[in-house]
This record gives structure tokens, sequence and C-alpha cells, in this order.
């Protein structure tokens, strides 16, 4: 995959990625706000980092001018069932320091094009958690629109509510 924008390039990871990657997933709130993986123990993060060296469903978000990593989209599916191959579920998580720099729309406007254009999809879903409201505004600002809300609390220990909205878009 190698994308081009304006101000970044959607393209698959590399080796060099590593300390930009291990600052998304030792972030907490990172986690809290998407539901990234966790972890402030380096090998564990080498460990994730490599199971997203093979990911086919998951991008870096690299800057254009010197393809330094600020974040993470990923296009995954959604089911191999009838009616699901042509749908696919858009999820990505900006470094924080690089929040509301328009990098976020600019890899979602690139995702969004390859998807209909060079994929052939049908539709995009994508999630939210409720709590964040930034990804939701991007989410409409590009055309999604909401479609409902679930409570996916996995943990047994856990308590808490997650509540996910969920999004769709159609060409």
């Amino acid at each position: 995959m190698h994308l081009v924008g304006n101000n970044i390039i959607v393209r698959n990871f590399q080796e060099g990625d590593f300390d930009s990657f291990y600052r998304l997933v030792k972030n907490k709130r990172n986690h809290e706000l998407s539901g990234m993986e966790y972890t402030e123990d380096i090998n564990d993060a080498k460990q994730v980092f490599d199971r997203y060296l093979k990911l086919e469903t998951s991008y870096c978000i690299a800057l254009k001018e010197n393809s330094l990593m600020v974040g993470i989209i990923e296009l995954n599916e959604r089911g191999m069932t009838s009616g699901l191959e042509l749908t696919r579920e858009l999820g990505f998580i900006i470094e924080e320091k690089y929040r509301h720099q328009h990098i976020a729309s600019e890899a979602v406007e690139l995702m969004i094009k390859y998807s209909f254009e060079e994929l052939k999809l049908t539709e995009l879903w994508a999630a939210a958690e409720k709590h964040n409201i930034a990804p939701q505004k991007l989410l409409v600002k590009h055309d999604f629109k909401y479609i409902y809300e679930v409570n996916q609390n996995f943990s047994i220990l856990d308590n808490t509510d997650n509540l996910i909205e969920y999004y769709l878009l159609k060409p």
C-alpha cells in the first residue's frame, strides 16, 4: 500500500516505525479512546509491532516530508459471509502531538477513495467510542452516517459501559 496525499502517506509498516509505534501503544489514553493495544513493556510492544508488520489490513500514516509514522489506519474485513465480502471497517488513531492537524482527515479521505475506486467496495463502516467525539465529527465530515450504538463490554472484571457508535458510508 502506498497512498500519497498532500501532507501524508499511507503505507505499509517498516522496521523503522517501531519507536513511533511504541509511543502509541504505551499511551493509555489511546487505548481508552480507540481500544488500541496498550502496554508499557517494550518487549510486549515489539511483539505487537511484529504482528502489525505482517497484517495486510493495517497501515502506517506517515508525514510526507520525512516519512515519520504519526498514526495507524486500518481497513478490516467485516466477515466473509455472503454480502460482507465487499464491505470493510475503517479504524484510525493519530499520535497525540499530531492530532488536530487534519492528518486523520486526510488519511480517511485517501482510504475512502482507495476503498471505493480501487477495491470496489460497496460500503465502509467505522466505529467510535461514544465519549470520543473527535472521530465521530471526522466521520460525519466525510459523509459517514450514524447507524446505531452498541455496548461492547468484553471484560468480566470491568463493569464500565463501553458504548460504541457505528457509522456507515456508501458511495
